[in-house]
């Protein structure tokens, strides 16, 4: 993942900045009334990089005509708020502050950064200072307890905002010592556990050593930036990693922290590029995005993170800023609005402030179209689209108006009157009655797609003129070409190059974040003689900040055989959260291309 997208740091021009603010006691709390209270609870919210955050005076008023009620976007890091031991600076955040009230957009907080007298470092774990650290955070929380009532712990401390390589039990003592400085200042203060991508194992080990140092469960809700997660949505079926990500992450506090086993999960960064890849495997593997794809990903990511509970989402970015990469903005530089501003505005519009999820709708053939049904300000909307790669033609036994998130606009449909149904989402308003009985009888159940596997032991994917998925699933299988050979059996062609991986993911409903033994099976055939070699990588949880992929250690060959092969790897310290958007790979080096024709994952022997 690349850092430069991700939020660094936020300053504001004092150009905001009003004559009284300027002359108030830095040391007093600041006092300027915010938005209603009403929208506190609205989902809808927006993330900044720390370059687009000196034109807010511009982009700010915008998203708020676009529905836009949350922001994050706050400064100072602690270096700019106390630069000395002692004295402290709150311009930038008073002018922040001023400019988010006059556009009625609440403020996420958050305690990040280490400033030099604690470590030249600026994104080093401050692990010698941390009662310095508890008293910045008191400091903040006393000052803005009026205007902000949640903080969020860091910024992606697990990943790129890691410079100390810090585990997870030095975060555990940094989000504990946090977390007693703000309830010191305001009892009612919220605050978060954050981390990069989808990362539940983290999440998991960080609670459980809150909890072996006597500070249990200090946190009260949970940041994700699930990216990788969300990058998959290009592929047949690659909403289901993503639809799944609360049930996957409660079930691990669960084991871990029973007690805060349904605290509130906030997405407070997510975000789609124009003309590039969400990662590097996506670049390696030729992954990019059009305007009209990360329009129709904004109203996939909100939509489906409501659908599961999710109580906050917040878009990566606003508007591109000047010196950062640019691409995720609703916003071009030049402040003209990108199609999927023009989304997101239609979609606040037809949900309101307050969307309720309603239920889930699977028609079609196959039951593979998805539908989310919410209870909007005029009634009942329906979300829907297509699995990537298919179509589909619906009916409705009552007159709909149909909405296109890109231009806004709504088309009347008779009742009996057909709708072609691809990959691109559309709202359905005036929704028959019927089907509305029909999602809220879902509502408590799980979703639907890609099948369950619950009370499965083996999950497996067979290639052939149409792929048998039964429970694993290759990401971005675009990329691979089916191979048919004379006696009539086919499979997927690897190219063999080291840049050439191939991945794999099992359904979220398969075993659980807990289960560490699996057995991976896989059928290869040679096209030619030659090098047919690979190594074999799977995620796993990890709590000493040295990421999440392991390699099983050992070089497999393929035969010299030109028939059909199999091997089997057995791994016992796995953790299958699918943070990066997959479980498993398999890497060839140095390798003439080859054929994979099944795969298989197993909790048991083979």
């Amino acid at each position: 993942m690349t850092t430069t997208r991700r939020l660094t740091t936020l300053i504001v021009s004092t150009a905001f900045l009003t004559a009284s603010l300027i002359a108030q006691d830095q040391d007093k709390a600041l006092v300027v009334s915010g938005p209603p209270d009403s929208t506190l609870a609205s989902p809808w919210g927006i993330a900044s990089s720390g370059s687009s955050s000196g034109t807010v005076a511009s982009w700010y008023p915008k998203m708020a005509a676009a529905g836009i009620t949350w922001a994050r976007v706050f400064p100072p890091e602690w270096s700019g708020a106390e630069p000395e031991k002692g004295t402290w600076d709150f311009t930038t955040t008073d002018a922040a502050m001023q400019a988010a009230q006059q556009n009625g957009i609440h403020i996420s907080g958050m305690f990040f950064g280490s400033p030099k007298w604690v470590d030249p470092r600026f994104h080093a774990f401050p692990m010698q200072h941390l009662d310095d650290w508890s008293d910045y955070a008191a400091k903040m929380v006393d000052r803005y307890k009026d205007r902000v009532h949640y903080w969020e712990v860091w910024n992606e401390g697990n990943a790129g905002f890691n410079d100390a390589h810090s585990t997870t039990s030095d975060y555990a003592k940094l989000l504990s010592a946090a977390y007693e400085g703000a309830k010191r200042s305001d009892p009612n203060a919220l605050v978060g556990l954050s981390v990069a991508s989808y990362d539940a194992p983290y999440i998991g080990q960080v609670a459980l050593d809150q909890a072996q140092m006597g500070k249990p469960s200090q946190f009260d809700f949970i940041c994700i930036h699930p990216y990788e997660t969300f990058g998959g949505l290009g592929d047949p079926d690659g909403e289901i990693l993503y639809l799944w990500m609360t049930r996957m992450l409660r079930d691990e506090l669960k084991a871990d922290a029973p007690d805060r086993a349904n605290v509130p999960i906030w997405i407070t960064e997510i975000g789609r590029p124009v003309d590039r890849s969400t990662s590097e495997i996506g670049a390696a593997l030729g992954k990019s995005t059009t305007e009209a794809d990360a329009a129709h990903a904004v109203v996939k990511a909100y939509i489906m993170a409501l659908a599961q509970g999710i109580d906050r989402v917040f878009w990566f970015e606003g508007q591109d800023p000047e010196r950062e990469q640019n691409g995720y903005g609703l916003l071009r530089k030049d402040g003209t609005p990108r199609p999927s501003y023009t989304a997101m505005k239609t979609m606040t519009g037809l949900l309101g402030p307050l969307p309720k999820y309603a239920g889930w709708l699977a028609f079609g053939q196959g039951g593979r179209s998805y539908g989310l049904l919410f209870q909007g300000p005029a009634g009942p909307v329906l979300s829907l689209w297509m699995p990537a790669g298919a179509t589909d033609n619906l009916t409705f036994t009552g007159d709909v108006k149909v909405t296109d998130p890109l231009t806004g606009s709504a088309t009347p449909l008779k009742a009996g009157q057909s709708l072609a149904l691809t990959n691109d989402p559309v709202f359905v308003s005036g929704v028959p009655a019927d089907l509305v009985t029909q999602a809220q009888a879902n509502a408590t159940k799980d979703f639907p797609w890609g099948g369950d596997f619950s009370n499965a032991t083996a999950v497996s994917l067979e290639y052939g003129d149409t792929p048998k998925a039964n429970g694993v699933f290759q990401t971005n299988p675009k990329a691979t070409a089916l191979h048919k050979f004379d006696d009539g059996s086919a499979g997927i062609t690897i190219k063999g190059d080291i840049g050439n991986p191939v991945l794999f993911y099992t359904h979220p409903s398969f075993a659980n974040l807990q289960t560490r033994d699996y057995y991976i099976r896989a059928t290869f055939r040679r096209i030619t003689p030659g090098n047919v070699g690979m190594n074999f990588r799977y995620e796993v949880a990890d709590s000493q900040g040295k990421g999440p992929l392991r390699s099983n250690g050992g070089w497999f060959s393929v035969g010299p055989d030109m028939g059909w092969q199999t091997h089997t790897w057995h791994v016992t310290d796995a953790s299958f959260s699918k943070m990066w958007g997959f479980d498993f790979s398999f890497n060839p080096e140095q390798s003439v291309p080859f054929v994979i024709g099944k795969v298989e994952v197993s909790t048991q022997p083979f």
